[in-house]
């Protein structure tokens, strides 16, 4: 009868480990499904991404990747699309915070810390995880780390009688930098509307610079404070100035994003927005000599006012993912100190984990930027917001200040009447945004 028992406990134990999706102790073999995006932000993801597959196999030879790159118009449509008929990838490559937070709030997620215990996390910045942890669970766990900056052109700089090594400051400085850029000849910012990309950036830039905390964007979140009080809004007035100044691009209406951007690489413009891997890229290509990366300028007098960007794509574990715990296995193999190393070495891009050594680092703008992510406090408010905030307020406030001379004040009142909006017609998310406390 003993005998018997064990048999019968010991295949139980098999039949669980076979229901866990596969993993490499049970050497079942299978297909895991890796939906990813990044080569549009950090050039070279995609080999890398490459590369990984082939380590990933040869460590594990039971388990075929199929990993599949994204475009950027359709990675959350063909997500929701696929997880709408139970046919998720095992593992989906989303934008941080809220960007993925609202489809753990949809049920289109399954927490990570199901799979992966807080002892295997313990490595990555605290700081990155609280982007996606909420109601006392984690929902994703970071795929890289991107610092936004200005990049800018150091021989525009100099022939316009500025410093290039120490361009600004301040918000004071940043416009006589502009000012004087525009008398030697230069177009002083490339920048690119069409599209709607752009309000975002302006939003995380300057919109944090007055608040001491994440917290208190949640708080006007919920309704319990005005975007119409200059705590939240003096940043319009900032960008109001850009626009009345002239220091913007004649063809921004009829310009995407990148098509702005590429105004710099161009040398049509002596700055532009950046997320530093490309400005990594631009520093390769055009010289250390020719390009350099600076911080945002500071107006506010929040304690995030001197707070940079530099959020963390993330990869989250799909409800409808046939192998939950191979996902979290492919995750956690991301995170190997010589993966990690693979990642800067493909991609230029960080990752915010303990065992990523700073003497990996080979360009200027990288030693820049580990240098502010040790001095300054990280928040992107992107990151924080309801998606609806950005695509029925920012991006049309925005164009409208640009096309229609719309005034800060009035662009603020539009945009408090988004989050009334949201609040209405989005109990459930309302709900969980009151729940939210982001550690400080």
């Amino acid at each position: 009868m003993r005998k018997l028992l064990s048999i019968l406990l010991f295949t139980a134990m098999l039949l669980t480990l076979a229901a866990c999706g596969g993993d490499k102790s049970s050497g079942e073999k299978y297909t895991l499904t890796v939906w990813y995006w990044g080569e549009q932000e950090c050039p070279g993801y995609k080999a890398y991404m490459e590369e990984i597959v082939q380590r990933y196999q040869k460590k594990y030879p039971n388990v075929t990747v199929d990993a599949v790159l994204q475009e950027s118009d359709t990675l959350y449509s063909a997500f929701r699309t696929a997880e709408s008929a139970g046919e998720g990838p095992d593992v989906q490559f989303l934008w941080g915070g809220t960007l993925d937070l609202e489809d753990a709030w949809l049920g289109n997620l399954v927490p990570v810390s199901d799979y992966i215990t807080s002892e295997q996390m313990a490595d990555i910045a605290s700081s990155s995880l609280a982007e996606t942890n909420w109601d006392g669970k984690q929902w994703g766990i970071p795929a890289y780390q991107i610092a936004f900056g200005v990049a800018y052109n150091k021989k525009m700089f100099a022939d316009a009688g500025l410093d290039p090594e120490n361009p600004y400051e301040t918000w004071d400085e940043f416009i006589a930098c502009c000012e004087a850029l525009k008398k030697a000849g230069h177009t002083p910012l490339g920048f690119g509307l069409k599209d709607g990309w752009l309000p975002g950036w302006f939003a995380f830039y300057l919109a944090q610079q007055n608040l001491d905390s994440v917290n208190d964007l949640i708080t006007c979140i919920r309704g319990d404070a005005k975007y119409t009080d200059p705590k939240y809004s003096e940043w319009l007035e900032k960008v109001k100035e850009l626009v009345d100044k002239g220091y913007v691009n004649n063809d921004i209406q009829s310009l995407d994003f990148y098509q702005g951007q590429q105004l710099l690489e161009n040398e049509q413009a002596a700055m532009t927005f950046h997320a530093h891997p490309y400005a990594v890229q631009l520093e390769k290509t055009m010289g250390s000599d020719t390009i350099g990366f600076a911080r945002p300028p500071v107006y506010g007098k929040g304690k995030l006012a001197t707070a940079i960007a530099a959020p963390c794509q993330i990869y989250t574990i799909p409800k409808s993912a046939k192998h939950k715990e191979g996902a979290a296995q492919f995750i956690l193999f991301l995170h190997e100190e010589d993966n990690l190393k693979l990642l800067y070495e493909k991609a230029n891009a960080l990752m915010p984990n303990m065992k990523f050594k700073s003497e990996w680092l080979t360009s200027e703008v990288d030693k820049k930027v580990t240098s502010w992510l040790k001095e300054y406090k990280n928040m992107c408010y992107q990151y924080y917001y309801p998606p609806m905030f950005e695509y029925e307020g920012l991006v049309p406030v925005v164009q409208k200040m640009f096309s229609e001379n719309l005034s800060p004040a009035d662009a603020a009142k539009e945009l408090d009447a988004v989050f009334d909006k949201w609040r209405e017609q989005n109990p459930e998310q309302l709900d969980a945004f009151k729940k939210w406390s982001v550690p400080e």
